[in-house]
């Protein structure tokens, strides 16, 4: 008959042995097998609740300039500390200038500011919102004509369907946007585009 021998003695003893039960081993070794199984079982749902967290920036309504600030901004795509004056754009070249509430040329590249969506200018539904977006135009020239701002590349695609570079813009580290919304000229940006008609 086999036996088994627990070598690592609770009572402080060096170099005693104490005969151990003889289902001590078996337990020991299913003890093993539960741990490792937890262990998997442990890293299986970190890999799902990264992948869902990923899956989530992608596809969700949620609005992804807040998501994505999670994995990281490529650096060689953000601006910082932007300072001169915008006009408003003419019908001349467009290098730096305000189209409407929510885009903007830098140094001749087009810019559509995420986070947040103003009313159409060019493409009103209804009279009310021709007249909100010339004042949503006017206060988004104010606000960045008011001092150096930070252009940073937080969303997850760099262009959008018309080839204009999505960017937030930041002044001391909160978003512009975020005053077009709290006045009222702006809707925060949930993956649709809200109506100003109704």
């Amino acid at each position: 008959m086999a036996r088994y021998f627990d070598l690592s003695s609770r009572s402080g003893r060096s170099g005693s042995a104490r005969r151990a039960a003889p289902g001590h081993a078996s337990r020991r070794k299913r003890w093993h097998r539960s741990s490792l199984q937890a262990l998997k079982d442990g890293f299986g749902l970190i890999t799902l609740a990264l992948v869902a967290g990923w899956a989530a920036a992608h596809y969700s309504i949620i609005p992804t300039d807040t998501i994505s600030g999670l994995f990281g901004t490529p650096q060689s795509q953000n601006q910082p500390h932007i300072m001169r004056y915008f006009p408003i754009c003419g019908s001349g070249k467009r290098v730096n200038c305000i189209v409407d509430g929510d885009t903007l040329y830098v140094n001749g590249e087009k810019i559509r500011v995420t986070g947040f969506n103003t009313p159409e200018l060019f493409s009103p539904e209804c009279a009310y919102e021709k007249k909100l977006a010339r004042r949503a135009q006017r206060r988004f020239q104010q606000l960045v004509n008011s001092g150096p701002f930070d252009l940073r590349r937080t969303s997850m695609r760099d262009e959008d369907v018309y080839g204009r570079k999505l960017r937030s813009l930041y002044r001391d580290g909160k978003p512009i946007g975020d005053q077009l919304i709290a006045e009222g000229l702006a809707h925060r940006w949930r993956g649709f585009r809200e109506s100003w008609c109704s």
